[in-house]
């Protein structure tokens, strides 16, 4: 039986899945690093927040925006900096904003297994979450949080 036992608000268009017994021994306050850099073609590295405050801007050096150098492709993307911490709120969007949006993070040890993080499908919002009640046992199968649909055929709505 599938049963809608919740909602869940999201504000940083990501969720991130945990045992809650590690958030008092393993989470990290490390603030998020937003530290977009490109390696210019003549060696300058152009970081966003530092040498423009957006794409459209004017970078005195080039006479250029950063989108125009970067579709004139005078500058690559540099890798993202790891977090200090890999159970963090940087950890998470790291994880989150990079090519697949969704990752592992690990314990402070290094192994893995502390938490998954993902980004929603739309961003922020208010997501219903449905278990899959075992109907022998009545423990739950599984959970589905629906970031693109809010169609919930079949749901029990009953909490």
């Amino acid at each position: 039986m599938k049963k809608l036992i919740g909602h869940i608000g999201v504000d940083s268009g990501q969720v991130l899945i945990c045992d809650p017994c590690y958030i008092d021994s393993q989470w990290k306050n490390e603030e998020f690093a937003n530290c977009r850099k490109y390696k210019h073609n003549d060696g300058t590295i152009l970081q966003y927040g530092k040498e423009f405050s957006h794409y459209m801007e004017i970078i005195p050096k080039y006479g250029k925006t950063m989108n125009d150098i970067l579709e004139a492709k005078e500058a690559i993307e540099l890798p993202d900096d790891a977090p200090e911490h890999p159970f963090s709120y940087n950890a998470c969007c790291q994880k989150t904003l990079g090519k697949d949006g969704f990752g592992q993070l690990n314990y402070e040890m290094g192994h893995e297994g502390v938490g998954v993080v993902s980004s929603t499908g739309f961003g922020d919002g208010f997501y219903p979450v449905i278990a899959d009640i075992d109907g022998v046992t009545g423990r739950v199968r599984r959970i589905t949080i629906n970031f693109m649909d809010d169609e919930n055929d079949d749901v029990d709505e009953e909490e």
